[in-house]
């Protein structure tokens, strides 16, 4: 069995890195050595990112303000990187560590402590239909979840976990059943649902019409533009022959 990570020298981290840039496989080099894998990767990423610095012992834990926290979960929540790109980006030694700030945040619990049930300073409590004209709201505005927190008072992190059961489950799976009695299906009324559409198809429109007004605003610059571009064409005088 291997040794735990922090217990290489920087020598010995160097000496497997080497073995990797060469070809050889972080599993090949399991085989052989009996080092796991994970820790080779993470002295490549340290490695890559910080040079040979990078891989001395860390006396002392890293300690990360909660706005750091929130952007590197937010350039994570945005999409087009992975928790290795972000690792290297913001110089944070495992990559590991974000996921767990992700699943922390999308789980609704502060970014700042790791105490089961915590719940962020950002968020408040909501009733079901609350919840779901938000998580429609997100839906019919190109999934801005940015947007919703501010447009409706909440934390990003509910936004985000409300609109990823609403998806998979619709109405029902944003009903809260802490506390209830399990005859209570939180199914919602007739005219509660008509209501939420009827907000859902406002929420579109606004944002369907916004797109619109930008589109004429664009189109009238550009008519603008297009005299002063004809005037600026040079002069071509035509040769008889």
């Amino acid at each position: 069995m291997g040794r735990k990570g922090s217990r290489y020298s920087v020598e010995e981290k160097l000496y497997y890195i080497g073995l990797v840039k060469g070809g050889m496989s972080p599993n090949a080099i399991r085989e052989e050595y009996g080092v796991h894998p994970s820790h080779v990767v993470q002295w490549i990423e340290r490695y890559d990112a910080g040079g040979v610095d990078a891989l001395a012992k860390r006396r002392e834990q890293r300690r990360y303000s909660e706005e750091f926290m929130l952007k590197v979960v937010q350039a994570y929540l945005t999409g087009g990187t992975s928790y290795p790109q972000l690792a290297r980006q913001y110089d944070i030694p495992n990559s590991s560590v974000i996921y767990q700030w992700v699943k922390r945040y999308t789980s609704g619990k502060s970014l700042t402590t790791t105490r089961r049930g915590t719940p962020m300073k950002d968020g408040r409590k909501t009733t079901q239909i609350e919840r779901v004209e938000i998580a429609q709201w997100v839906i019919a505005n190109e999934m801005n979840y940015t947007g919703a927190t501010t447009h409706f008072n909440v934390s990003y992190g509910q936004v985000y976990a409300w609109v990823k059961k609403f998806k998979q489950g619709g109405p029902d799976a944003l009903v809260d059943r802490r506390g209830k009695a399990k005859e209570d299906n939180g199914k919602l009324t007739e005219s509660e649902l008509k209501d939420l559409e009827i907000k859902r198809l406002k929420a579109r429109l606004a944002h369907v019409s916004t797109e619109v007004a930008v589109l004429k605003k664009l189109q009238e610059f550009e008519r603008m533009d297009a005299p002063q571009k004809k005037s600026t064409l040079p002069f071509k005088r035509s040769h008889k022959k």
